[in-house]
C-alpha cells in the first residue's frame, strides 16, 4: 500500500486465480466470453475505500519449474478523505486562521495565546502520526500539517517582532519629549515653539574656588551635532545597531505580513487540493495493466 498521496491516494487490490500443480502445457485458464453481468456494489460500504474500477486480465507467470497460467481480477480503491478533512484538514486550518488574529486585529495577542496555538497544532500532528502507519517517505498530509505548522510558528515570530517595534517606537516618543522639556524654557505655543534666542546658562567650572564659567546654548546646541559626525565608522555602526521605527514603518510591516499570509495560505491550498494529487506518477503494476484488460466490469 503506498500512502504518498494520502488522503488523496488510490490503491489497487488485486486476485490472482492460478493452478499450482499444472504447467501452462497441461492447464490454460481464460475468462468467460459468455453474458457479463455488473457487479451490484451498492449494498457493499467500507468504512474509508469507495470502489472505482474492476476489471480482469490473464497473465502467463514464469517460475523455475515452468510456466502457469494466471487469472488476474484488478479492482482499484478510492480512499473516502471525510474523515481526514473533519478530524485534521479542518481542525488546522482553524488553527492557522486562529493564529492571525495577531495579523488583523490592533490589539496584541499575548504570547501564551500564541503557544496554545502552536500546542493545538502540534498535538493534531501527533495524533495524526499515531493513527498512521509507520513509513519512512512522506505523505501529502504531512506536508500540510508541515506548512500549517510553519505558518503558525511565523506568526508567533512576527507577533514578538511587531511588539519589539512597538516597544522601541514607545521608548524613543518618551526620550524625545523629555529631551524636547529639558531642551525647551518655555512651554510651545498653539504648537509652535518661540524662536530660538541667544541664552547664557551658568556652570560651575570644577574648581575649588567659586568661579563661575558662562556658556551659551546656542554654541552648545550648535557644537553638539558636529561632535557626533566626526567618527564615521562609529556613527555608522550605531545608526546600524539602533534602527529607528516609526508607526508608518510599524503599520506597513503588518499590512504586508497579513497579505503574504493570507495570500500564500489560500495559494497553497489551491494548489494542494488540486494540482499536488496529480503531480504524483502512479507506479503501473504489470499484473494489473488495463492496456491489456480482457473486460471491464460495470460497478452499480
Amino acid at each position: 500500500m503506498d500512502l504518498t498521496l494520502f488522503p488523496f491516494d488510490k490503491q489497487l487490490c488485486k486476485l490472482g486465480i492460478e493452478s499450482y500443480g499444472y504447467t501452462a502445457d497441461q492447464v490454460v485458464y481464460k475468462w468467460s466470453s459468455g453474458s457479463r453481468e455488473a457487479l451490484k456494489l451498492h449494498k457493499i460500504r467500507l468504512p474509508d475505500f469507495t470502489i472505482k474500477e474492476a476489471y480482469v486480465t490473464n497473465q502467463m507467470e514464469a517460475y523455475a519449474t515452468g510456466n502457469y497460467s494466471r487469472l488476474y481480477v484488478c479492482f482499484v480503491f478510492s480512499r473516502s478523505s471525510g474523515f481526514c478533512f473533519l478530524q485534521l484538514i479542518i481542525p488546522s486550518t482553524a488553527v492557522v486562521i486562529t493564529s492571525w488574529v495577531s495579523l488583523w486585529m490592533e490589539s496584541e495577542t499575548e504570547f501564551q495565546d500564541m503557544i496554545s496555538i502552536i500546542l493545538a497544532i502540534t498535538f493534531l500532528i501527533f495524533s495524526y502520526n499515531e493513527m498512521m502507519p509507520r513509513v519512512s517517505y512522506i505523505k501529502a498530509m504531512d506536508i500540510y500539517l508541515g506548512v500549517c505548522f510553519m505558518i503558525v510558528f511565523l506568526s508567533l515570530i512576527k507577533l514578538a517582532f511587531v511588539k519589539y517595534m512597538r516597544q522601541k517606537i514607545k521608548i524613543e516618543s518618551e526620550s524625545f519629549q523629555s529631551m524636547s522639556a529639558i531642551m525647551s524654557p518655555t512651554r510651545p505655543v498653539n504648537g509652535l515653539l518661540p524662536p530660538k534666542t541667544e541664552t547664557n546658562i551658568v556652570l560651575r567650572n570644577g574648581k575649588i574656588n567659586s568661579e563661575y564659567v558662562t556658556v551659551p546654548v546656542a554654541d552648545l546646541e550648535d557644537s553638539y551635532i558636529p561632535d557626533v559626525q566626526k567618527d564615521g565608522f562609529g556613527d555608522k555602526m550605531v545608526k546600524l545597531m539602533d534602527f529607528h521605527f516609526t508607526p508608518r514603518t510599524m503599520h506597513r510591516f503588518q499590512w504586508i505580513s497579513q497579505m503574504l499570509f493570507f495570500f500564500g495560505f489560500v495559494i497553497f491550498c489551491l494548489f494542494y487540493f488540486l494540482v499536488y494529487p496529480n503531480l504524483h506518477m502512479v507506479s503501473v503494476d504489470p499484473a494489473c495493466d488495463k492496456t491489456q484488460a480482457e473486460w471491464f466490469a460495470e460497478i452499480i
